[in-house]
């Protein structure tokens, strides 16, 4: 049976099955099993750069399961390009991500020579399923040859104008579920026809938030509704959600103690896996934002994180850029299994689900 057959099989079911990865992760210390789930990002726009020279050295020591780039890493086609290349010759299974949704949030953008992406509301009000697919295709086979194997998109909030983060910027494709799901559907497989993976965004719904959890705490207690569900609830059923990211947004309704969705087993795991079926990975948004980073030392973000359900942990490195951010995220997991915060067998279960990630893209 082929690897990536075995492992989808194992998703669909449920089971983690024991692959061919995780009988070669047997020898695998703790350490090296926690690495897998640090996306970390870095200062620096092309190789030259000590940020970029930083994450050669982590990726080569297998201290990081992959790179996050943001806008400030894609400065040129070539230095972002260059910077992709050099780290999957060092490490061919390893992350790259960044955000590619289109409109506003494109960080290969025109201005760099690649094709531009209308925005999602744009593409829902002005092509049909099937033509949104052909944009995404060609948007995804750019996205591939430029290095990058995970995107951080589709949006499948709902589309309100008075939101300032996603209706602002036509990020949404409408505030029907059906709608979102079939053209949040049509961007996934065409990525994922080229190998990408992609990451749905942001549960349980920020797009009737009023905050930008990018500078604090977004309450959606009042706001939100459980519609803003059904996308997701849409996605997952139809068998194309395999990685999602939970907001920094915080529902009185869904987490009684008020813990951010990012930290919350009740929403992360009783609701989206157990209430909603979902079997796929889940990603953090990046723990270095504001809601986060201000209010919360980085080794218990990581810690809540992985207790909630998370099972790759995004931390772009940059409100106060360590060198050394990879060893101590080792030494913060190894220590909370040791104390009994974490299990190893946790752990596994990450582990678990990020080979069915990779079986699919990498």
């Amino acid at each position: 049976m082929r690897r990536r057959t075995f492992l989808q099989g194992a998703a669909a079911s449920g089971v983690a099955a024991l692959s061919a990865p995780a009988i070669a992760r047997q020898g695998f210390t703790l350490r090296q099993k926690a690495a897998r789930m640090l996306l970390m990002g870095f200062i620096g726009d092309n190789m030259e750069t000590d940020g970029a020279a930083a994450i050669a050295g982590h990726l080569e020591s297998g201290r990081i399961g992959g790179v996050l780039f943001l806008r400030h890493n894609v400065r040129s086609r070539d230095g972002v390009e260059g910077m992709t290349a050099h780290f999957r010759s060092i490490a061919p299974d390893a992350w790259m991500a960044v955000d590619q949704e289109g409109g506003a949030v494109q960080r290969l953008s025109g201005d760099l020579g690649y094709s531009p992406i209308p925005r999602a509301y744009v593409i829902s009000e002005e092509q049909t399923v099937e033509e949104a697919r052909d944009i995404y295709r060609a948007a995804a086979i750019e996205f591939r040859d430029a290095g990058f194997n995970l995107n951080l998109a589709p949006v499948a909030d709902v589309q309100d104008d008075e939101n300032g983060v996603i209706g602002r910027w036509g990020r949404g494709y409408g505030a029907d579920g059906e709608r979102i799901a079939e053209y949040a559907g049509a961007f996934i497989e065409a990525f994922e026809s080229v190998g990408a993976a992609c990451s749905i965004k942001h549960f349980p719904g920020h797009g009737r938030s009023s905050g930008d959890s990018h500078h604090g705490f977004v309450d959606i207690t009042e706001s939100w509704s459980e519609a803003e569900l059904d996308p997701f609830r849409r996605l997952i059923n139809a068998g194309q959600a395999h990685l999602i990211m939970g907001g920094h947004l915080t529902h009185i309704g869904l987490d009684p103690a008020g813990d951010p969705v990012t930290f919350s087993r009740p929403i992360l795991t009783d609701l989206l896996r157990g209430q909603m079926g979902f079997r796929g990975a889940l990603v953090t948004d990046d723990l270095d934002m504001g809601a986060i980073h201000e209010n919360y030392d980085q080794r218990e973000a990581v810690i809540r994180s992985i207790q909630a359900g998370n099972d790759m942990i995004m931390m772009s490195n940059s409100a106060a850029p360590d060198p050394e951010l990879p060893i101590r995220f080792a030494d913060w997991i190894e220590a909370a299994v040791a104390n009994g915060e974490l299990t190893e067998s946790r752990i596994e279960e990450s582990m678990a689900r990020l080979d069915v990630l990779a079986a699919r893209s990498i």
